[in-house]
């Protein structure tokens, strides 16, 4: 049963982070919407996120390949998204990005974090690219929300936890709850697809 409830959320390009993005679940992510989007150029993705942070360069890679893929990438966001969580939340289809009633986000300066440093050391070429990345960061903050760089720039210098009414005001984010995100929730009911009384009820259940 479990088996055959990740391979529907799978086709139906139901995507999810639930952890610090490490290498593992960025391959993971990225793998899965680079296949999908082979499959069938059309079809967005439904991203949901809550994820406390995570490597820098797994969360610039994760991030270019939603803009890489053709569907439009709707991200939800729960709990607390912050560093690369809030990134990733942030970078969803434009009109398309939500946050719950009661999450948060966190945004702040990126920097080397324990992800990154297993395999990197900051230092000569290191440093120069990471530093490049952080940069990268910075623009693309400004240039998605389309605010005044100082504001940008001052969210980013310490860790600031936004209501989503306040990452709203700063266009990190488009809507706030499930109900304002236009998601047809009544789609997953192919999920009991051919089932059963009795498999409806366990699922139910």
């Amino acid at each position: 049963m479990w088996v055959e409830l990740y391979y529907r959320l799978f086709f139906g390009r139901y995507l999810f982070l639930g952890r610090a993005l490490e290498k593992q679940p960025a391959d993971q992510i990225m793998k899965s919407m680079i296949y999908l989007n082979q499959e069938d150029q059309t079809k967005d993705f439904m991203f949901f996120i809550s994820c406390r942070g995570g490597g820098m360069l797994q969360g610039v890679a994760v991030y270019d390949v939603m803009q890489f893929v053709t569907g439009d990438v709707s991200t939800s966001g729960y709990g607390l998204n912050a560093s690369m969580g809030a990134f990733l939340l942030h970078g969803g289809a434009f009109n398309k990005r939500v946050l719950s009633l009661n999450g948060r986000m966190m945004i702040h300066q990126p920097h080397m974090s324990p992800y990154d440093r297993r395999r990197h050391v900051e230092s000569g070429s290191d440093a120069e690219f990471i530093s490049r990345l952080r940069t990268y960061i910075l623009d693309t903050y400004i240039t998605r929300t389309r605010e005044d760089p100082e504001i940008i720039e001052s969210l980013l210098e310490r860790d600031i936890f936004l209501t989503p009414e306040e990452a709203k005001a700063v266009r990190l984010i488009d809507e706030i709850g499930v109900e304002g995100m236009g998601l047809d929730l009544t789609n997953l009911s192919f999920f009991y697809g051919n089932r059963d009384d009795h498999e409806m009820g366990l699922w139910q259940s």
